[in-house]
């Protein structure tokens, strides 16, 4: 069986690893600007004749240093490190972001974790890079330490819109798109399309009452949840509950995705925001306990309130409809590692 080569420790990097060439970042979306660093770091490597590592943390250091969940990040844990590992990285070292953990300096940072850690040869990074405590460390403190320790330091300008090295692709720049339910501008900036991944929890049922059961995630799931309102996307089971194991899981599957607090049912006490999908046509489905990712292709509606449940049905059968017609010149995302 062969291990994922994630590492949470310098302890857990494997001896046969061997010298590396490394980038360091918070890769929140690994969006375009990341897998361009990325790239450059693979080309400087293979050149070198090492192996590429990315070298990131979890949580946030802002969220750590702040005490406050912002910004919202665009990808969750366990996404972040599975597109690092799709981008061509032979490993990926994830480390505990503390308070005691950011206490290193940019010394004792570079020598632990990229020289004794995973014997690092070349570490790639952008002109802007700082790193140690209270960031005193800089693209100039690198080039000290590396010629010190022994490894060579590669600076990358950051990938433009176009990706000609000129303008800037930011994390903050696909949040705040997503917050506006701009998913196809956010795709753009990602170089794929967003997504998101949770278990399939139980909801109020309303819309297998309706005829259109929904699989409904739960109130915090991995990726940044975009606008409030209606899109078209796709839904892929990623792992199933044992109960499903031996069944067809779903690849692909297109769906209508809603997000929002369902105004039109004004009962419910306080209104919670949900995340729910209908997969199309079939109605006999039991995702109940599966993991799921959605992803988003486009966005059709704002979430409305409905004079009553037949204008919402009616209303249903339109969205529907759209989504039909918009994800039938939208590819179907392929398989990816998980």
């Amino acid at each position: 069986m062969t291990r994922t080569p994630i590492w949470h420790s310098a302890s857990e990097v494997p001896s046969h690893l061997g010298a590396t060439a490394v980038s360091i970042g918070n890769y929140d979306g690994v969006h375009r600007g990341h897998r361009y660093v990325l790239s450059q770091l693979i080309h400087h490597a293979r050149t070198r004749s090492l192996t590429p590592v990315a070298l990131t943390f979890w949580p946030h250091p802002r969220h750590v240093m702040s005490g406050k969940v912002d910004p919202q990040l665009i990808t969750g844990h366990e996404d972040r490190d599975r597109l690092l590992l799709l981008a061509g990285v032979g490993g990926v070292l994830d480390l505990e972001f503390t308070r005691e953990f950011a206490q290193h300096s940019a010394e004792d940072f570079v020598r632990i974790f990229l020289v004794e850690g995973l014997g690092a040869r070349c570490v790639v990074l952008g002109e802007d890079a700082l790193f140690g405590r209270a960031n005193a460390g800089n693209i100039d403190t690198m080039r000290e330490l590396g010629q010190e320790y022994g490894f060579d330091v590669v600076t990358v300008s950051d990938l433009g819109p176009e990706g000609q090295g000129t303008g800037r692709i930011s994390s903050s720049a696909i949040r705040e798109s997503l917050l506006r339910g701009e998913v196809e501008t956010a795709a753009a900036m990602l170089g794929r399309r967003h997504t998101v991944t949770d278990v399939v929890h139980h909801g109020f049922q309303r819309g297998r009452e309706m005829g259109f059961p929904t699989a409904n995630l739960g109130p915090t799931p991995q990726g940044l949840v975009p606008a409030d309102g209606v899109y078209a996307g796709y839904l892929t089971v990623i792992d199933q509950h044992p109960d499903h194991v031996g069944t067809a899981a779903l690849a692909g599957a297109p769906a209508t995705i809603s997000i929002g607090t369902n105004p039109t049912f004004t009962d419910a006490g306080i209104p919670q925001r949900t995340v729910e999908a209908y997969v199309h046509d079939d109605h006999s489905l039991d995702l109940y306990g599966d993991t799921v990712r959605l992803e988003f292709v486009d966005y059709q509606r704002p979430t409305l309130k409905f004079d009553g449940i037949d204008a919402l049905i009616e209303q249903m059968h339109k969205d529907v409809e759209v989504t039909r017609r918009t994800l039938a010149s939208a590819p179907v995302p392929e398989p990816s590692a998980d």
